[in-house]
């Protein structure tokens, strides 16, 4: 996770980044759909120009979630529903207890 987060916030300071964005999570959810990846990439895209400061940490805890492995970072409610959303969008092709996983953080948080 240390390694990811090192990588977003260099690519926050860098434009264009989207290839290189896929790449490091690409490396950071190996065996995830592509189409998973495709969407995190242009939520993490969208985070690291908006606040170059957190974007980094918001996407890593993202991926913290999806590798069942949340660090109890907060987030936002907004930052909750936008997780909810890529999980919604994406369970028929993730790994079910991904899924369960992040809905049932979504829910005790109060982002359902």
């Amino acid at each position: 996770m240390n390694d990811l987060f090192d990588s977003l916030s260099r690519l926050a300071l860098y434009n264009p980044r989207a290839i290189e964005l896929s790449k490091a999570l690409s490396r950071a959810l190996p065996g995830f759909p592509r189409s998973v990846i495709e969407i995190l990439t242009g939520i993490a895209d969208k985070k690291l120009t908006e606040d170059p400061t957190r974007g980094p940490l918001i996407v890593a805890t993202y991926v913290g979630v999806l590798l069942q492995s949340y660090d109890e970072t907060p987030l936002t409610i907004a930052e909750w529903r936008e997780l909810r959303d890529l999980v919604a969008d994406c369970a028929d092709e993730l790994d079910m207890d991904v899924v369960a996983y992040a809905m049932s953080l979504v829910v005790e948080y109060g982002a359902l």
